[in-house]
């Protein structure tokens, strides 16, 4: 008797189980956004079979790059230019038919730029903070931290991205600061061991930048690098006070010898971007064939020597 109730139980949870799996596929959450877009499509295109279209995962696939990118599952009318106005995230790309048109979506997909997990397909798994990936999403001027992927040239004094302001400032700001006086910073053509060397800062994975870094003087509750670098560029003495309070002599450590340049919450974001655009080549494996075709860039090509 007590093998058929709990044959019959486990009967039970199964079929249960099925049915939750079978609700939140029919109910998914990129389903809504696909179905939206198409009825809004429609209407604009005035060809109501639109509004019907099936459902399905969107994916590009980059063999070159080896990744795979299911962003455009949910962010329906990113190449659609008519839908410039529209909210998230049916708004189109900004600049589609500028610099954009020299970087298309199926060349490059989305993470290239914006990081994050190109293969989630919910708002939870790929905005925000989210805690497993080696990489967070990248949103407004931090996306131009990804730019010297391929433009490398862009750290040369000569040159100038209307594209990347924050990014530019960013660069303009640390030559104007003197950071390659203790720091190396190879794109700048600095060397110094005064302090940690920043030549592949962007490259370092959320987990590995964690567990060098004291985050215990973080005000903000997201424990990333973009969050510390910025607060440490706010106030440098506060997130690395040194401690020289420590019993142990061993143990005891002086603050650090970055001065404290009173900066803006723009110039902090700015050089933020900046050192989160310091990346390895090497790291990134950016194949020959996406490179822009500047003569400069071999000047940038340290890393792969």
């Amino acid at each position: 008797m007590f093998k058929d109730f709990l044959f019959a139980g486990l009967s039970f949870a199964i079929v249960l189980m099925i049915g939750v799996f079978a609700y939140q596929d029919i109910n998914a959450e990129w389903k809504g956004y696909q179905k939206t877009y198409n009825e809004k499509l429609a209407v604009v295109v005035k060809d109501p079979k639109i509004a019907t279209r099936p459902l399905k995962v969107d994916q590009i696939w980059n063999g070159a790059l080896n990744r795979a990118d299911r962003c455009t599952t949910c962010h329906v009318g990113i190449g659609n230019p008519v839908f410039e106005k529209e909210p998230q995230p049916y708004k189109t790309h900004p600049n589609l038919l500028g610099y954009m048109s020299k970087h298309p979506f199926e060349k490059v997909g989305c993470t290239i730029c914006h990081e994050g997990d190109g293969q989630a397909v919910t708002v939870k798994a790929t905005h925000k903070i989210v805690k497993h990936l080696d990489r967070q999403l990248r949103t407004g001027p931090a996306v131009q931290s990804a730019c010297t992927k391929c433009h490398y040239d862009l750290y040369a004094e000569s040159v100038y991205w209307p594209e990347a302001p924050q990014l530019m400032k960013g660069i303009s700001l640390a030559r104007e600061l003197g950071c390659g006086a203790c720091h190396t910073i190879k794109q700048l053509g600095t060397i110094s061991t005064l302090a940690p060397e920043l030549s592949a800062m962007g490259s370092k994975t959320e987990l590995a930048f964690y567990l060098v870094h004291d985050f215990s003087k973080i005000k903000s509750h997201d424990h990333t690098f973009q969050a510390w670098e910025f607060e440490h560029f706010k106030d440098p003495q506060k997130i690395v006070p040194g401690t020289m309070n420590a019993k142990d002599p061993k143990d005891r450590v002086p603050p650090t010898i970055m001065p404290n340049w009173g900066l803006s919450d723009d110039e902090a974001s700015s050089l933020t971007v900046f050192v989160m655009s310091l990346r390895d080549p090497k790291v990134e494996a950016i194949p020959r064939q996406y490179l822009p075709k500047v003569a400069s860039h071999d000047s940038f090509l340290q890393y792969r020597n």
